[in-house]
């Protein structure tokens, strides 16, 4: 066995992270009968990924993981969880929606303290005055149509510019930014307010992980989305030459 990683101050100890690993691919080949997993060098790392993801790969003779470090300073039950996520994920078998939960679990653990620092460092807009239309925006929208708790809910111009990207949703941070060309005396209103809904809808219903993967636009959101008033209006007049050919 080989193990090799780079942190510190972890509340699991290296022998301890070592036995985790060993126990739960020995269960998974008991369990499930994988052969694959059969007399394989168990090789793994801990590094501070940015966006707190973890690997796996199998190879001749060896099976390599790498892991985010904030594992070892958390709860044992988040780097079994993990290790049992990347196994299901390696031998292609149904991920339990426990399984989902606990990872779940983790990432908002442990996204609150990293948002914070983050926060700081986006590219918005900090003016109150030129932020206080979408502010009005968001609340004619929410009365309108979704009528949800929004008193924690921060909306901002943002500083770059993309013609495909007109705003998102940043869980992490609480926070609505839209792309500032859609401040443009061109831009119809009914598209600015079509992309807040959108945004909003976000908060809505929250990104759900199924099948170790993260579903962003689910089917209710889908559905929700297609019976607002302006959705076919604005989603034209954004594929037409009005706004393709908007200077900015």
């Amino acid at each position: 066995m080989i193990l090799a990683f780079e942190t510190q101050n972890e509340t699991i100890s290296h022998a301890q992270a070592l036995k985790v690993l060993e126990n739960r691919v020995l269960e998974f080949r008991k369990n499930y009968k994988q052969k694959t997993l059969e007399k394989k060098e168990i090789r793994f790392k801990f590094y501070p990924y940015s966006n707190l993801g973890s690997s796996i790969r199998i190879s001749a003779g060896k099976l390599e993981f790498k892991i985010h470090s904030l594992y070892l300073k958390s709860d044992p039950i988040f780097l079994e969880a993990v290790v049992d996520l990347l196994l299901y994920k390696l031998l292609k078998l149904p991920i339990p929606e426990i399984l989902e939960s606990q990872i779940y679990r983790f990432y908002t653990n442990h996204s609150h303290s990293k948002s914070e620092s983050q926060k700081k460092r986006k590219r918005i807009e900090r003016s109150e005055s030129k932020n206080e239309t979408l502010k009005l925006i968001l609340k004619k929208i929410n009365d309108l149509y979704l009528q949800i708790d929004i008193s924690e809910i921060d909306i901002y111009w943002g500083k770059g510019k993309s013609r495909t990207r007109l705003g998102h949703y940043d869980p992490s941070h609480k926070m609505i930014v839209i792309n500032p060309i859609l401040s443009q005396p061109s831009i119809p209103e009914f598209v600015l307010e079509y992309i807040v809904f959108h945004e909003l809808l976000h908060v809505y219903f929250p990104v759900k992980r199924k099948n170790g993967k993260n579903v962003i636009h689910g089917k209710e959101f889908k559905i929700l989305e297609r019976k607002y008033p302006d959705y076919k209006k604005a989603n034209l007049w954004l594929k037409s030459k009005l706004y393709q050919n908007t200077n900015f």
